[in-house]
């Protein structure tokens, strides 16, 4: 614009197009190129606006013909550009630098009330003082403290101490305070706690001087609320006491050691328990530690520091400082610094010396007990006799069982995880002679008792049972405990020693009842035999009464002495069909004069018996000549042979005579004991005595006015027989 003007006074005269033209063109490129040559030096910039300048005026010079713009003036226009440069550069400057300082300006601002919104939101509290004359007037206050406990800065900034409302800062506290600035003020830190005027906040503050050559020039002091803070320390002050009352009184031996196991602190229970001083183990490594555990115990201390394990109540023993070891439960704890790295070792030894010789002392009565309930046991499952163990309910009625050995479970044909899970009355009937005497026993108080039966048992066999009970407590509960003997085979044993002391008695009657009577009887028959001779029609009946009755006599005391007297025996191989038909042909007349049939039931292949046959057939001839004599008005006698799975033959004598009753049957076969009028009871004893001899057995059925069954067992022929 200035070498327009120049141009135009100096040169142009009144022509005021060209240069309007020339300066309507240059604005707009010149504002292009500063619009995109910002970062261009000033030289670069008066270079590329000269070039862009002389070009217009050449172009605006050829197109009006106007010789003097792009020849002639050159030089001035040169000047004009370069006077304009300057002075476009002088304001770019000027600009940039108001610019610059307008920034800073806003930056201070925003600076400072960032500052400000700081001091605000602060937790705690800031403020500041300065000494005028002499007072302290404080020049800031600020902080969500203040704000908090109701009171703002307008009520603290410019004032004094003594000036600040009393519900600030009470009168008694002012002395206080002025101290504090005092030293504050001289150049010294100043940190003292402070109870807030509501007696229920703590402060803490703190007076720090700011100093400028040497000098302090301002005191900038914060308040910080740590009521939190000294409950937390009190608590943690309580709970140290607490802990070190713990440690201190505790029973049981604590140790703190570093990470390689030396003590650093032992309590009182400690000397005591292992017999050391505090002096003798600080410092030591391990000292109740045995040198057999040591190892052990060093790898345990690395595996607790490092995490990998960690060792509660373990049962060890430790040294003591005699050397006798001791039973301890040790428990080793690490204790961590505020970043979780473990310091030390806390270790609690607890005496279980008592215990552990408790637990050895139950151990072996355990073990004593294991080894005679083994004792026990094995005699039980060994015993012959059955062996229960019964629990009772609130009623003392039995429930189920407890116990059973193999006998007991034979008994009932059950097997011993079958007995103990079954209820009592399933297997025992509640009904049964036996368990009503039982619990009527049991009711009456009584402990200890003995009972004897005859018990029929699930699997059908009835036997004569003696039953030893004891009742008593077991676990709480009220149990018998029941021994069950069979004394069936031992009943037959006293019966048959009865029986034989009763047959040693009678031999020894018959041996001299027949010794006496065949004395007179010989003479007797003599003098009757002199008296047949001399017999008449008169005397002739007479004569054979009495012979009939002395042979009657003599044949009473031939069986006194085969009672008396002991057979030898000629024990041989014989057909038992043989020796029946030898008894048959000696019998059939007497049976067919009484109107009586004799049949035979007979199966081919019945094996050879071993036997005296002599004496079989004074069986058979004693069964069957019962048989006829029990049918006078005749009948039929059924004789039944067959062969037993045992190696055995069974003869089976059927009659159909007036019976036996069932109560008499029992006593058949002791001596003396008949069931007809005139028998003496030794013949059919002297069957029973002859099967017995045989290893035979005899059986008798009998129904009254049915008919009787006497079955005869006897063993065949076999290698060993």
């Amino acid at each position: 614009l200035i070498s327009i003007i120049i141009m135009r006074i100096f040169f142009i005269g009144g022509y005021w197009e060209p240069p309007v033209i020339a300066y309507l063109s240059m604005s707009v490129l010149f504002s292009t190129i500063k619009t995109y040559s910002k970062n261009l030096q000033p030289f670069k910039s008066a270079s590329l606006y000269f070039s862009v300048f002389v070009g217009i005026k050449w172009l605006v010079g050829v197109f009006f013909n106007t010789t003097l713009l792009y020849s002639g003036g050159l030089l001035y226009i040169a000047l004009g550009l370069l006077i304009g440069l300057f002075l476009m550069e002088a304001y770019q400057r000027l600009y940039y630098l108001t610019q610059d300082l307008s920034k800073m300006n806003r930056e201070l601002k925003k600076s400072k009330q960032e500052l400000t919104d700081t001091v605000h939101e602060l937790q705690g509290g800031i403020f500041k003082f300065k000494k005028v004359g002499k007072h302290f007037i404080h020049t800031l206050c600020d902080g969500q403290f203040y704000y908090q406990k109701g009171f703002y800065s307008e009520q603290v900034v410019g004032k004094s101490l003594r000036t600040i409302d009393a519900s600030i800062v009470p009168p008694h506290l002012v002395s206080q305070l002025m101290k504090y600035y005092l030293q504050a003020w001289e150049g010294k830190e100043i940190i003292f706690e402070l109870p807030w005027p509501d007696d229920k906040t703590i402060i803490l503050i703190a007076l720090r001087p700011i100093k400028r050559n040497g000098q302090v020039i301002e005191v900038v002091g914060s308040t910080v609320d740590i009521t939190e803070r000294k409950k937390v320390e009190s608590e943690l002050r309580a709970t140290k006491e607490l802990l070190e009352s713990f440690i201190k009184h505790n029973v049981d031996a604590i140790t703190i050691s570093d990470r390689e196991g030396h003590i650093l602190q032992a309590n009182k229970a400690y000397e005591k328990i292992f017999g050391w001083s505090l002096e003798e183990i600080i410092g030591k490594r391990l000292p109740c530690v045995p040198d057999f555990l040591m190892e052990e115990s060093l790898k345990n201390i690395q595996k607790i520091i490092t995490g990998e394990s960690v060792v509660t109540r373990l049962e060890t023993v430790r040294r003591r400082n005699d050397g006798s070891l001791l039973d301890v439960s040790l428990t080793v704890s690490p204790i961590l610094d505020v970043r979780g790295n473990v310091i030390a070792l806390s270790a609690i030894c607890r005496d279980i010396s008592e215990r552990k010789q408790a637990e050895r002392e139950r151990h072996r009565l355990h073990q004593q007990l294991k080894d005679s309930e083994m004792k026990y046991r094995a005699l039980i499952e060994q015993a012959t006799d059955a062996v229960y163990v019964v629990e009772l309910n609130e009623n003392y009625v039995p429930s189920r069982f407890i116990e059973v050995n193999p006998v007991g479970c034979k008994r009932f044909g059950y097997s011993r995880d079958e007995l103990l899970s079954l209820p009592f009355p399933n297997v025992v009937p509640q009904d049964s002679k036996m368990i009503v005497r039982l619990l009527e026993k049991i009711r009456e108080g009584q402990t200890s008792f003995t009972l004897q039966d005859e018990y029929a048992f699930p699997t059908g066999k009835i036997i004569t049972t003696e039953f030893s009970v004891r009742v008593f407590n077991l676990n709480g509960k009220k149990v018998f405990l029941s021994i069950s003997r069979d004394i069936t085979e031992r009943l037959k044993t006293e019966e048959l020693l009865r029986k034989s002391e009763k047959l040693a008695v009678v031999g020894q009657l018959a041996t001299a009842m027949a010794h006496e009577i065949n004395n007179p009887l010989t003479a007797m028959k003599g003098f009757m035999q002199l008296l047949k001779s001399t017999e008449t029609e008169n005397n002739q009946g007479y004569i054979n009464i009495v012979s009939s009755e002395i042979e009657r006599i003599e044949s009473i005391t031939n069986e006194f002495m085969a009672v008396a007297k002991p057979q030898v025996l000629k024990i041989q191989p014989n057909d038992i069909s043989v020796l029946m038909d030898q008894v048959l042909m000696l019998l059939q007349p007497q049976a067919m004069m009484n109107n009586i049939k004799i049949r035979i039931d007979f199966t081919p292949g019945i094996p050879l018996i071993p036997c005296e046959g002599n004496q079989l057939k004074q069986v058979f001839v004693n069964i069957i000549k019962n048989a006829i004599e029990s049918m006078p008005t005749g009948g039929e006698i059924l004789i039944q042979f067959d062969k037993l799975d045992n190696n055995q033959i069974r003869i089976r004598f059927i009659d159909q005579g007036c019976g036996i009753p069932k109560e008499r049957i029992p006593y058949l076969g002791e001596p003396f004991y008949s069931i007809k009028e005139e028998g003496i009871g030794l013949g059919l004893m002297v069957c029973y005595k002859i099967i017995e001899t045989h290893q035979g057995k005899v059986f008798i059925e009998s129904e009254v006015n049915k008919g009787t069954i006497v079955e005869v067992t006897l063993p065949i022929c076999t290698l060993q027989n």
